[in-house]
C-alpha cells in the first residue's frame, strides 16, 4: 500500500504538521532542551529562515536531524498554481561532504531505528529508505527525498536550479561556506513552503553567516531568525568538559571559550598566542621537575629554510608527563645556551647536533622533517640516533585534538602556550640578547580559527606574518615541539642519579607503568 493510501498517514501528517516539538517526542523518542525548542518552533513558519550560532555539545546536530525527518514525513503534497506536486525536497550541506555523514546523516539514520523499533511508529518507518547518499519514500525516490550535498569553495551547487514548494535547505558548519553559494540558494528558495535552517560555530567576523546575526536578522529589520546556543545552558554536556575548556582556553574571557563554549563570534581573529607578561614569569625560576622524577631527554630541532633570513635551533628539553592536566600533564625544563646558527651548511649544522646529543642520555631527536629538514633526519638516522621526523602541517593523532587544532602546528604551539599559562614550563636564563629575540618571537605568534564552521586553531603561516613584518618565531617553533601530539620521550638513565635502594626500584616500575 503507497504511504499516501494509508489512512493513517493522514492522521499522521495532520497530528505533527504544525507540531516539531511533538514530532520529536512523540516519533523520535527524544526529549528536547529548552535551545532545541527555541530553533523546533522557528522551523514552522512555511518560509522560515533560521540562523544558529552554537557552542559545542547543544544539541544542534541531533536538532538538524529530527528537523529533516519531520520536513520529509509531514507535507506529502502540494497544491498550488492548478499543479499538484507529490513529496518534499529536503537538502543537506556543509563544506565537506564526510561532516554530513558524520553528523546530521546519523543522526537521521538514528532516528529511524528508533521508529523502527517502536510498535507505535514502526508502520511508519516501513516506508522510509535509508541510503548513503539519499533517504526517500518507497515509490517515490526521485521525487520525495533527503539528500546532502557538498559545499565546496570554487565549486558549483549541485541544488542550483532545484525548485520545489516543500524545500528545505540545511547547512552546517555554516560559517565556512563561501558567499557565492548563498547566493545560489537565496536563489532557489523563492515559494511558499521554502525553508532555510544555517548552523555553525562563530569562527569568523565577516561572511553571510555572520550577518545573518546582525544586519540581516529580524530585530535589524532582515528575515532571518537569530538564535545562540550556549553549551552552559545545554544538558548534553558537563560541568567538568566546561571547566576542562576554561582551562585549556586560559579563561572564560577568551576567543576559544567565546566562540566553543559560549556561541559567541570571534572578537579578534589575528590575536597573538602569548605576551610578555604571560611568558616572562617563566624565566629562570625554580625547577619544576624534582629529583628523582622519571624524565627524559628531548633535542629539538628547526632548520631554518635554507635562507639567512631564517635561523636554524637546536635545543634540550627535559621532558616529563604526556597530559595537558592533572598530576601527569607534560612539564619542560629547557637548557640554556640553545644552539641557533643561520648558515646554510647542513653538514656543520649536523655537527653541532651530534655533539649535544652525545651528553644526553636516551635523547630522542625531534627534527622539522620539511625540505632540508628532511637531509637532516637521514644524517642523524645513519648516525645511530633515535629520530621523530616531523611534518607539523599535518593533521593530529588523537581525535580530541584533530577536533581542536587544524594541524600539528596549532597543537604543539597552543599546548605550549597552555603550559605556559599553567606553570608547567621554565624557560633558562638568558643573555640580553637572545632573552630580547626569545620574547620578541614568542610575543608575537598570530593565530586564528579556521573558517570551516568548526572551531579550530590555527597558527598565522610563514608567508602572512612576513607580509605583516613578522619574522620567522624559529626559536618558539623549535620549543613548541616539545608539545606535539604523540612527542614520546625515553627514561633517562641520569633520571635516578643520587637515588638508591628500594626508592629507585619503586621509581623505575612507576615509570614503566607510565608507559603502559
Amino acid at each position: 500500500m503507497s504511504i499516501l493510501n494509508n489512512p493513517l498517514y493522514h492522521v499522521f501528517v495532520k497530528r505533527y504538521a504544525n507540531d516539531p516539538v511533538g514530532f520529536v517526542l512523540g516519533v523520535c523518542g527524544n526529549s528536547v532542551s529548552p535551545d532545541q525548542e527555541k530553533l523546533l518552533n522557528a522551523i514552522i513558519d512555511p518560509t522560515a529562515k533560521v540562523s544558529v550560532v552554537s557552542g559545542t555539545g547543544t544539541g544542534k546536530t541531533m536538532s538538524f536531524g529530527r528537523i529533516a525527518l519531520w520536513h520529509l514525513l509531514c507535507f506529502p503534497v502540494a497544491k498550488y498554481d492548478g499543479k499538484i506536486e507529490i513529496g518534499s525536497n529536503t537538502y543537506i550541506g556543509a563544506p565537506a561532504i564526510k561532516q554530513v555523514g558524520d553528523g546530521v546523516w546519523k543522526e537521521i539514520t538514528d532516528a529511524v531505528q528508533a521508529m523502527r523499533a517502536n510498535r507505535a511508529t514502526a508502520w511508519l518507518a516501513e516506508y522510509i529508505v535509508v541510503q548513503a547518499e539519499r533517504v526517500y519514500i518507497i515509490d517515490y525516490k526521485a521525487t520525495w527525498f533527503i539528500t546532502k550535498f557538498a559545499m565546496q569553495q570554487g565549486q558549483s551547487v549541485s541544488i542550483a536550479g532545484k525548485h520545489r514548494f516543500y524545500q528545505l535547505i540545511i547547512i552546517d558548519e555554516a560559517a565556512g561556506v563561501s558567499d557565492e553559494h548563498y547566493e545560489v540558494i537565496n536563489g532557489t528558495q523563492t515559494q511558499g513552503g521554502n525553508r532555510t535552517l544555517l548552523a555553525s560555530q562563530g569562527v569568523k567576523q565577516g561572511g553571510f553567516f555572520y550577518e545573518t546575526h546582525h544586519k540581516l536578522n529580524k530585530e535589524n529589520g532582515g528575515n532571518w531568525t537569530a538564535l545562540c546556543f550556549s553549551s552552559e545552558n545545554s544538558p548534553f554536556v558537563t560541568t567538568e568538559w566546561l571547566e576542562n575548556v576554561a582551562l585549556q582556553a586560559g579563561g572564560k574571557n577568551t576567543t576559544e571559550y567565546r566562540v566553543r563554549v559560549l556561541g559567541k563570534f570571534a572578537e579578534n581573529e589575528h590575536e597573538n598566542l602569548l605576551t610578555r607578561a604571560q611568558i616572562e614569569p617563566r624565566i629562570d625560576t625554580l625547577p619544576i621537575i624534582e629529583k628523582g622524577e622519571p624524565f627524559g631527554w628531548l633535542l629539538l630541532v628547526d632548520v631554518g629554510a635554507g635562507e639567512y633570513r631564517d635561523d636554524s635551533v637546536c635545543i634540550a628539553a627535559k621532558v616529563i608527563g604526556d597530559d595537558d592536566f592533572g598530576e601527569n600533564a607534560r612539564r619542560v625544563e629547557y637548557e640554556a645556551n640553545p644552539i641557533i646558527t643561520n648558515t646554510k651548511n647542513i653538514h656543520e649544522f649536523r655537527g653541532l647536533i651530534v655533539e649535544k646529543a652525545a651528553q644526553l642520555s636516551n635523547v630522542r631527536i625531534l627534527v622539522d622533517a620539511g625540505g632540508i629538514g628532511l637531509e637532516l633526519c637521514k644524517m642523524l638516522e645513519n648516525d645511530g640516533f633515535d629520530v621523530e621526523r616531523i611534518n607539523w602541517g599535518n593533521p593530529c593523532f588523537k581525535r580530541a585534538y584533530k577536533e581542536r587544532f587544524f594541524n600539528q602546528r596549532a597543537c604543539a604551539m597552543v599546548r605550549w602556550r597552555d603550559a605556559i599559562r599553567q606553570g608547567r614550563v621554565l624557560f633558562p636564563k638568558m643573555e640580553n640578547g637572545l632573552r630580547e629575540k626569545f620574547l620578541m618571537q614568542a610575543s608575537r605568534i598570530p593565530y586564528g580559527f579556521t573558517d570551516t564552521g568548526t572551531a579550530r586553531y590555527q597558527i598565522a603561516q610563514k608567508a602572512e606574518m612576513r607580509k605583516r613584518g613578522i619574522k620567522s618565531p624559529d626559536i618558539a617553533d623549535a620549543m613548541s615541539f616539545a608539545f606535539l601530539d604523540g612527542a614520546y620521550f625515553n627514561v633517562s638513565d641520569a633520571a635516578f642519579d643520587g637515588v638508591s635502594g628500594s626508592l629507585k626500584d619503586d621509581l623505575i616500575a612507576q615509570a614503566l607503568a607510565a608507559f603502559d
